[in-house]
């Protein structure tokens, strides 16, 4: 009868795998930590991204406003839309670019986080962006072009990977150009959202006081017709379009509200040394719960009236 060959296990082996044991569970929960912080930026920068499909809409604002302004009897002819509103319009795509590239670095410091590989961690994020060189979009002086370069920063800093692999690096790195990025975005959503609420408020009155008529000749005799079925229709669609535009950018300015308080807690815990503990995490979606949190009653009261 043929023997099975036997193994023997050395004798170290017990005592090799129990010092394994105990390095495994030292290192877990730290990158466990770090992993979850990771995924928490990611999660609340891809939000920030998802609002980009619908905000910001400044050169629509532009366009009502323009529409509500009172015309001087006999003027001229007016301006074009595009030349009255293409500053707005150029804005929008600044400040729409500038959310997407939130979104693409808070994925590259989710990967970061999770362990991805210093080559291939992101160069993609990057090249999604559409994002190419430092002058890839012309602005305006001032807020714009400030926010032009921290893109551009950004985007060259996922491309290049200079923070090479590490996770602290790439906070510590990117913090002052998405402070310039949330200093400049927040309140251009704000502003537009109060200014959809505004209009709203104009149009409404308008509906009301009845004053908005058609007026022609006809010989030579100034004929007034007053609202048809149309016109009413034209109202309620403005009413439902206006309040969802406002909705649009107030939420869209509490999710970046949201990254910017959980990214400055990034940026504490990367000076301190302190990425993967558990009050890092908690501090994030702290952060995150305060940028959500419903208005006060008075708060929401005009808005339901």
């Amino acid at each position: 009868m043929t023997q099975s060959p036997t193994f023997r296990i050395p004798f170290d082996f017990h005592w090799r795998t129990a010092a394994c044991g105990v390095a495994l569970a030292v290192l877990l929960p730290a990158c466990g930590g770090a992993a979850a912080v990771g995924a928490a930026t990611g999660k609340v920068g891809r939000d920030v991204a998802a609002h980009a499909d619908s905000v910001p809409q400044g050169a629509e604002l532009c366009a009502l406003k323009d529409a509500l302004a009172t015309q001087a009897p006999g003027g001229g002819p007016d301006k074009p839309t595009s030349e009255t509103c293409g500053k707005a319009l150029k804005s929008d795509q600044l400040w729409q670019r500038s959310m997407i590239v939130l979104g693409a670095y808070a994925d590259t410091l989710d990967s970061l986080a999770s362990g991805g590989g210093e080559e291939t961690t992101g160069p993609l994020e990057a090249a999604l962006t559409g994002v190419r060189g430092s002058d890839w979009i012309e602005v305006e002086e001032g807020s714009d072009k400030a926010a032009r370069e921290a893109v551009a920063q950004i985007v060259n800093q996922l491309a290049t990977n200079t923070a090479k692999g590490d996770l602290s690096k790439a906070v510590k790195d990117a913090a002052p150009h998405v402070k310039t990025l949330c200093n400049g975005l927040r309140p251009y959503l704000e502003t537009q959202a109060k200014g959809f609420a505004d209009i709203q408020k104009e149009v409404e009155k308008k509906r009301t006081t009845r004053n908005d008529r058609r007026c022609g000749m006809l010989d030579t005799r100034s004929v007034c017709v007053s609202e048809s079925v149309i016109d009413r229709v034209v109202y309620a669609n403005s009413f439902g379009r206006l309040a969802a535009l406002e909705s649009n950018h107030t939420e869209a300015s509490r999710a970046v509200s949201g990254f910017c308080g959980a990214h400055l807690k990034l940026e504490e815990a990367a000076t301190n040394g302190s990425l993967s503990d558990a009050q890092t995490y908690r501090n994030i979606v702290e952060a995150v719960k305060v940028s959500r949190r419903a208005p006060a009653p008075a708060e929401a009261e005009p808005a339901k009236k």
